[in-house]
């Protein structure tokens, strides 16, 4: 998505007839961040895209770009956080589930609350502990 945007910053630079030190001068922002924001390999900050907006008069297109990535991003960092957070669930089940079958040792489930970090529902279970398994 950096790419494209990156692309899409060039092209536009190159329609305005300016040469990546020419909107250095213009946006305040080095030559380098220029050339690695118009080749994709390093996000940059919403005022960098914003500069390059008002130096080349777009209208904001690069801003709403760089949100638009930046909110995409966040939902696909979200939805990992809650996979993870299901697959670490599912194996404290499992491992549960195995102990009280073995009758090794007691478990339980000892709350339903939406996680701290990413507000999915997760369960807290009680901690293992040896001995017999509760009826």
């Amino acid at each position: 998505m950096w790419r494209d945007l990156g692309h899409q910053l060039a092209a536009l630079r190159r329609e305005a007839g300016l040469t990546q030190q020419a909107l250095s001068t213009l946006t305040k922002f080095s030559r380098s961040t220029i050339s690695t924001a118009e080749i994709g390999s390093q996000a940059q900050s919403i005022e960098f895209w914003h500069a390059c907006d008002t130096a080349l008069g777009t209208g904001g297109v690069l801003t709403a770009g760089a949100k638009q990535i930046g909110t995409a991003r966040k939902a696909e960092q979200h939805a990992a956080a809650c996979a993870a957070q299901e697959a670490r669930e599912a194996r404290a089940l499992a491992t549960f589930a195995a102990a009280r079958d073995q009758r090794a040792m007691s478990t339980g489930v000892s709350a339903v609350q939406p996680c701290p970090n990413c507000g999915c529902e997760v369960t807290v279970l009680t901690t293992l502990v040896a001995g017999p398994a509760m009826t």
